[in-house]
């Protein structure tokens, strides 16, 4: 795993040193592999052949192909910057003097499968997780809001529709919420910076304050 250290000349790494060296010998490797290839396909079909149907054995198969056809080094120089789908993973090889033309084949890979890649890695660390929410609302003949849909769907397909009143969302939320509050804070997947949930209750009461206030104003304008 990547950690912060300091380096010789008293930079900032972000990689252990055994993946500094891992790193330098890989962009070697690769250097060598595009005098022959300059296009990269043989790294390139690799990639795209693996990342075709992902699953929570993608990440290792393709570092183990890559492996064997390239060499370890390769093998982890290629996927880690992939599938953490992070330009500052790209920036920190940068740093490690990787060879320019290898840093350019490097930003191809991570901009045609970063974001497949990525998405193997949810599914890895989360396989039953959640990808996407969706709320679509429903109205009725009157233009009034009669129901809500929600659509979630997991990182490996699958997904369920739930329609229903909004007086069942907003319990549904109470109930979110009241878990939620027993977290002190959160941080994010990729983010260095937590989140306090006593910050997002706030700006929750904000915006609620707001609505409710906002009623009340059109409804005193209809009495008068």
């Amino acid at each position: 795993m990547p950690r912060k250290k300091k380096t010789d000349n008293g930079e900032k790494g972000v990689f252990t040193a055994d993946m500094d060296k891992h790193i330098k010998k890989g962009g070697a490797a690769i250097a060598k592999v595009l005098k022959n290839d300059p296009e990269g396909r043989s790294i390139r079909e690799l990639v795209e052949y693996h990342l075709r149907d992902i699953d929570g054995d993608t990440h290792d198969d393709l570092t183990m192909a890559l492996a064997l056809v390239f060499g370890e080094d390769v093998g982890r120089t290629i996927t880690f910057p992939l599938f953490t789908n992070d330009p500052r993973v790209l920036a920190e090889y940068e740093r490690l003097k990787v060879p320019e033309r290898v840093m350019a084949h490097l930003r191809y890979l991570v901009a045609l499968y970063g974001t497949r890649a990525e998405h193997a890695a949810i599914r890895l660390k989360h396989p039953d997780g959640l990808e996407q929410t969706k709320f679509d609302l429903n109205y009725d003949s009157g233009g009034k809001a009669q129901s809500i849909t929600m659509k979630l769907t997991r990182v490996d397909g699958d997904s369920i529709a739930i329609t229903d009143e909004p007086e069942a969302y907003l319990f549904l939320v109470y109930q979110m919420l009241e878990q939620l509050s027993g977290i002190p804070d959160l941080e994010p997947a990729g983010s260095k910076t937590k989140v306090k949930i006593a910050d997002i209750f706030k700006k929750i009461e904000a915006i609620v304050e707001s609505r409710v206030n906002d009623s009340d104003n059109i409804r005193d304008r209809i009495d008068a």
